[in-house]
């Protein structure tokens, strides 16, 4: 600790902590339970504190900087009442396993701010959070703060990566410090590998098959493991579908097939091995039997591979070999490892060559559909990526919330970098806004605090229904307010579309054969984001062609450039099922 720091309060020293484990933000709200840490925050320079006007989104988006920066963010809420408006963006971290230390704080019956005897006071938090979270605890006492943030920090960053939420008194906040030393702790973190038996049966499978297909879902979060897997695929010849939640694969790879459904049991046809990265298969689903599995994952229970999560995790497939592994140096160890003798290269290249045919008819397919799309001038899922992907620049990020247009936008829009691309695997609505802003500060972190206004823009696509049903006002004013350069482009079909298959699958089926759509409504009046956006004096575009959309997208990404956020609200037909 640096002696010549004036440190006062013990507030003080929490934020003195976090700053020498290197953070420059704090996500948060305003409460009175947080008044000393506040005050704590506004005695330095160095640390900037990031507004929201509700806990979710100030949860959402250290959330989305936690993931982008691929290190621990840190997230202030008020008191109970703060925590519980925080549970939806704690699950949404939690599912998109990103690595967050969330502070709430807490008063303590008796005890109250200096003066103020109006606080409100409960000890529940814990309970409240256990589901969502790796460790959580109550901060009793000056002397357990040094082991408190090291272990809540620590945790965050073990995987699976997740959630550490730690509650502060604000008593204990508003004691004179005492001279306590206080010290930051150095993380080594051993990498778990299989042994090398079950590498061996890992490598005579593959080698032994005929038609391998590798199946992602959240092993992109660690970006380093994206090349690893590309190496992988191509030096064995083996296909690749993803559930695209981060940039897992590159989609210009020859051996990516596109992308599978996030709810259903994949199709294998013909497959007879099947690698699973970190894809879960909901409980209750069944395969084809005659398909091998290998399941690679960071978690036992696979909680978090799966859409939705859940408490009971993936489906325990039988016919598998369940690998609890870090994938990225497991696949290394496996291409270290595995020899190939010229009978072996000849089965891969032909796999390869098979598979790459494949992947350029694919290519071919989504680029015609599009380019039909444009001729006919329909504003389409289709033609919104392909212009998105027409005016995308080298460093821009994606957030893609939206669900029924979700992988129609990934096929069109060419991402290759990784840690670029973001999503929503919790099915909670309103987080992506949130995660948003957060992934635009953490990827010009720099630039930002030296005030250097060449920022790389973020791109954040949602329906109209997640906006309603999220703190959509709260993102705005934050953006507007910090300058932050995110793009919000609302797919407005004035309805909860995805949720009309689950009326089509009723018993009765009346609301499907009558055609009700009032129970996902949004119609009558149509909801205007861009009017919403003026409010916060936001420049917005209202679109309802091919043309216009061209130009507003061009346009936006100019203003996010220097920091100027945006909404384009695309104005589509009303969804009819």
């Amino acid at each position: 600790m640096e002696e010549s720091e004036d440190i006062k309060t013990l507030a003080q020293l929490v934020m003195h902590s976090l700053k020498l484990y290197g953070n420059n933000f704090i996500f948060g709200t305003t409460g009175a339970g947080e008044a000393e840490i506040q005050d704590a925050i506004s005695k330095r320079d160095d640390i900037k504190w990031i507004q929201a006007l509700h806990e979710f989104t100030a949860v959402s988006s250290a959330e989305g900087y936690s993931l982008a920066k691929n290190k621990t963010g840190i997230a202030l809420v008020d008191r109970i009442v703060g925590t519980q408006n925080s549970i939806g963006a704690l699950y949404s971290s939690y599912i998109n396993m990103a690595p967050l230390l969330v502070f709430s704080s807490r008063d303590i019956a008796g005890t109250h701010l200096l003066k103020d005897p109006t606080s409100h006071y409960s000890s529940k938090h814990l309970q409240i959070v256990e589901p969502w979270v790796k460790w959580s605890n109550n901060s009793q006492s000056e002397k357990m703060l040094e082991e408190d943030l090291s272990k809540a920090i620590f945790i965050t960053q073990l995987e699976p990566k997740g959630i550490s939420f730690i509650t502060l008194r604000h008593d204990l906040m508003q004691k004179r410090y005492n001279g306590t030393k206080i010290r930051t702790k150095n993380f080594y973190y051993n990498k778990r590998i299989p042994d090398d038996d079950t590498i061996k049966i890992i490598t005579d499978k593959i080698l032994s098959s005929e038609h391998p297909e590798i199946l992602i879902s959240h092993a992109g979060r660690n970006p380093e493991y994206v090349d690893t897997m590309v190496k992988f695929a191509n030096m064995l010849g083996i296909k690749v579908m993803e559930r695209r939640y981060f940039m897992s694969f590159p989609l210009e790879d020859k051996m990516h097939l596109g992308f599978t459904s996030r709810m259903k049991p994949p199709d294998f046809s013909n497959d007879d091995l099947a690698l699973l990265f970190e894809f879960g298969i909901l409980p209750g689903n069944r395969i084809n039997e005659n398909v091998d599995i290998i399941d690679f994952s960071t978690d036992f229970v696979r909680r978090r591979d799966i859409y939705s999560g859940g408490d009971y995790g993936s489906s325990n497939l039988f016919n598998s070999m369940d690998i609890i592994c870090d994938l990225g140096p497991t696949l290394e160890t496996i291409m270290k490892r595995i020899k190939l003798n010229n009978a072996d290269k000849k089965i891969i290249d032909e796999r390869k060559r098979r598979i790459e045919d494949k992947h350029n008819k694919l290519m071919d397919e989504i680029n015609e559909i599009a380019l039909d799309d444009l001729k006919n001038e329909k504003l389409t899922a289709n033609t919104i990526g392909y212009i998105m992907n027409k005016h995308w620049k080298n460093g821009m990020a994606l957030v893609n919330g939206s669900i029924t247009f979700n992988s129609k936008i990934n096929m069109q829009v060419d991402l290759n970098e990784p840690g670029t691309y973001f999503s929503n695997p919790s099915g909670h609505l309103g987080s992506p806004v949130g995660m948003a802003y957060g992934v635009f500060l953490a990827r010009n972190e720099d630039n930002y605090l030296k005030g250097i206004k060449n920022y790389k823009p973020v791109v954040c696509i949602t329906g109209d229904g997640d906006a309603v049903f999220g703190n959509f006002s709260s993102t705005l004013w934050s953006v507007k307010h910090y300058h932050l350069g995110v793009i919000y482009i609302i797919l407005n079909n004035g309805s909860w579309a995805v949720e009309w298959p689950y009326f089509e699958n009723t018993i009765e089926e009346v609301v499907s054969n009558k055609h009700d759509h009032q129970f996902i409504d949004l119609d009558e009046p149509r909801i205007s984001y861009a009017t919403i956006a003026s409010a916060f004096s936001i420049k917005s575009y209202t679109v309802r062609a091919i043309n216009e959309f061209d130009d507003a997208i061009n346009d936006a990404i100019k203003n996010a450039e220097i920091g100027e956020p945006s909404v384009i609200d695309i104005m589509l037909d009303k969804y009819n099922p």
